[in-house]
């Protein structure tokens, strides 16, 4: 019997193969030694099935010609669709002269582009699949270009049958991209209503935890209207909060009724929550519309981070964290040394100090003056944030013999920064290794390129009482590292009695020490397992001396200082939406808040401040290409296998039915 086509139907797997490599190369592999090998052949395979339609259309004639022309507009509607994507990329950007477009410019362009794309390939294959469906597998096992005569090559080959499901798959390709275009149409056109789930803050363990260890009661002065829905959200969240102290008072006031009380605490409008302990208050205002109080991040959604921050002013003085300063440190960026400029990257620490100040921390500057004889005695807490000079032989001794009398001190080195820890060292009992800590399993992806391997999470916490509320919530995300380094033992000096060191933060097992070399002074980015290992790297310290004995000679506790190993943990860090919105927030919130409360002695303090904002789930690049897989891919070639499965089975079944007697007349 003829051939029913000219090019078998394994030519058209070939092509699918290649498609299939190109996806894997462009996004699995993307930012792996594998992209070019897999992007490559994909590449090969589909220029290559695409030269052989070419071919078979040329070399045939009547219905035959007719089918591959067919096929052939179909991989070249196909071809249109990835040269589209390639425009996309950073690299067919620059080819278009688009490259300086701006980050909200370059979306748009890429959303447009990606719709139009996406089109043109759904347009293309859908009627591929679709004719070879119909055309089926048998007789077409080869090449076969020769002329048949006497009709046999027409009949064979069907190709009426062919244009009809070929259109019919055009038509069901343009009508799921019409509606992908209408319900993008209509997100953004469509006239939103917010009816998600809100509910105010409960008291968080922190919160609890300083009410509980007042003396005396808090009592809580509310001035709303009589009748008002935020009112009622905050007298549930004190009632809470008293009910798990015993340690809370509530008292309800109409400012106009209660003028006398409201002039006491100058309270001037509605919706003001006055905490009072003795003689001091202070004061928290919302708004009294909940439509506004509920919305964003308001203060009625987070009024237990309000409420922990306003708590803390009202218990305890006012204290004083000292920054150094004149050593290019994150917080004084205008000290860095100008030939370090653009070697050492710029960062800001704004929601490090506010957070200071909500946790009544007055900020200071400690200088080269300073630091000549002593630490001020007012001091506190001593914070050095990746210094990029080393700090003179005086001034760490300095700060030495301000451990030794009992001070507190939080580091954090950087592994592009100036580490020589001089006298220090012994007090903290750690120094910074060499290399950059990377991961290619679990990280943050930003560029789509090997770098964000330096942006890795790890979840590996102590039980220690300045990591205690990122070891209850580690399985929310963990904790993210920014080109981090990692931390190595020292001989700790025994004054009286050996200080402790405890690690209390530590990386992935998937993790390792990126080393430089000449070629690379700073790293590759690819794990070397001949000079390179994987390992739980020691990320943070917490470091606490014996006992000392203060100016009347009565004892008291020894110092405490906190080392980590990533200066990027405190500044602030930068994030974009989709959408091109810019998000700031700080790496550390919850680890800053425990270890200031650890270093201040301030631990019973320490525990979770809830929050009822939106947190975005994140996952590790592994994890999103797992489930990406699995819904996009395997659940469509599960049915697929299902459906063949069960259509062989049938076809193989014996027909049992039993053949009809025909009876004939003698």
């Amino acid at each position: 019997m003829a051939m029913r086509t000219a090019s078998p139907w394994w030519a058209s797997l070939i092509y699918v193969v290649g498609l299939v490599f190109l996806f894997i190369g462009e996004r699995a592999f993307s930012t792996s030694g594998w992209h070019v090998l897999a992007t490559g052949l994909g590449a090969l395979l589909v220029v290559g099935v695409t030269g052989l339609r070419v071919w078979t259309t040329l070399s045939t004639r009547g219905a035959r010609r007719r089918v591959e022309r067919t096929l052939l507009l179909c991989h070249i509607g196909t071809g249109v669709a990835l040269l589209l994507y390639a425009l996309t990329t950073g690299f067919g950007m620059d080819l278009l002269g688009l490259g300086d477009l701006s980050a909200r410019g370059a979306l748009r362009y890429r959303t447009a582009m990606t719709v139009v794309w996406t089109i043109i390939m759904a347009a293309s294959l859908i009627p591929l699949f679709m004719i070879e469906v119909s055309l089926g597998g048998a007789h077409r096992d080869r090449f076969d270009l020769r002329r048949r005569s006497g009709g046999v090559d027409e009949d064979a080959v069907e190709y009426y049958r062919v244009r009809e499901l070929g259109l019919s798959g055009l038509t069901i390709a343009l009508a799921a991209a019409f509606l992908m275009v209408t319900c993008n149409v209509a997100e953004e056109r469509n006239v939103r209503k917010d009816v998600s789930y809100f509910r105010t803050s409960a008291p968080g363990e922190s919160t609890r935890n300083i009410v509980k260890n007042q003396g005396e009661p808090i009592k809580v002065l509310l001035f709303f209207p009589d009748v008002n829905e935020v009112k009622e959200e905050v007298k549930s969240y004190f009632e809470a909060l008293g009910s798990a102290t015993g340690k809370v008072e509530i008292e309800e006031y109409d400012r106009m009724v209660s003028a006398s009380v409201a002039q006491k605490y100058s309270v001037t409008k509605d919706g003001v929550v006055v905490m009072v302990r003795g003689d001091k208050n202070e004061k928290l205002e919302l708004d009294t519309d909940m439509e506004r109080a509920r919305r964003g991040k308001s203060k009625l959604r987070n009024l237990d981070r309000e409420v922990n921050g306003k708590l803390l002013k009202l218990v305890r003085e006012k204290r004083r964290a000292y920054f150094t300063v004149g050593h290019g440190e994150m917080t004084d960026p205008d000290s860095l040394d100008p030939s370090l400029r653009g070697k050492v990257p710029e960062r800001r620490t704004s929601l490090l100090k506010r957070k200071l100040g909500d946790l009544n921390y007055e900020i200071k500057e400690l200088g080269l003056v300073d630091l000549a004889t002593n630490v001020p005695e007012d001091a506190t807490i001593v914070m050095m944030l990746a210094p990029s000079q080393p700090l003179q032989e005086a001034e760490l001794a300095a700060l030495a013999r301000y451990l030794d009398r009992g001070g507190k001190m939080l580091v954090a080195l950087d592994p592009r920064g100036a580490n020589e820890l001089g006298a220090l060292e012994p007090r903290l009992g750690v120094a910074m290794k060499k290399g950059y800590l990377t991961d290619d399993r679990a990280f943050l992806p930003q560029q789509g390129t090997m770098a964000d391997r330096r942006w890795p999470f790890t979840t590996q916490f102590s039980a220690h009482a300045s990591t205690t509320t990122l070891s209850r919530t580690a399985d929310k995300g963990g904790l993210l590292l920014i080109e981090a380094g990692a931390l190595e033992d020292r001989e700790l000096a025994a004054i009286g009695d050996k200080p402790k060191r405890t690690y209390v933060i530590r990386s992935q097992a998937t993790s390792w020490l990126d080393l430089p070399d000449e070629a690379n002074p700073d790293g590759n980015f690819i794990f070397d397992d001949k000079t390179e290992k994987r390992d739980r790297y020691n990320l943070g310290a917490a470091i606490e001396g014996p006992k000392v004995k203060d100016a009347k000679g009565e004892e008291k506790d020894g110092y405490r200082a906190m080392v980590f190993s990533d200066g990027d943990l405190f500044a602030d860090l930068m994030l974009q939406s989709r959408r091109g919105e810019v998000f700031v927030q700080i790496v550390s919130g919850p680890l800053l808040d425990d270890a200031i409360k650890w270093l201040g002695g301030e631990e019973v303090f320490a525990g979770e401040v809830v929050s009822e904002d939106d947190v975005a789930v994140r996952h590790t690049r592994d994890e999103d290409a797992v489930w990406f897989y699995v819904t996009v891919v395997g659940a469509p070639i599960v049915v697929l296998v299902l459906g063949l499965t069960g259509t062989w089975w049938r076809r193989r079944r014996p027909h049992t039915s039993k053949p009809k007697r025909i009876e004939v007349a003698s």
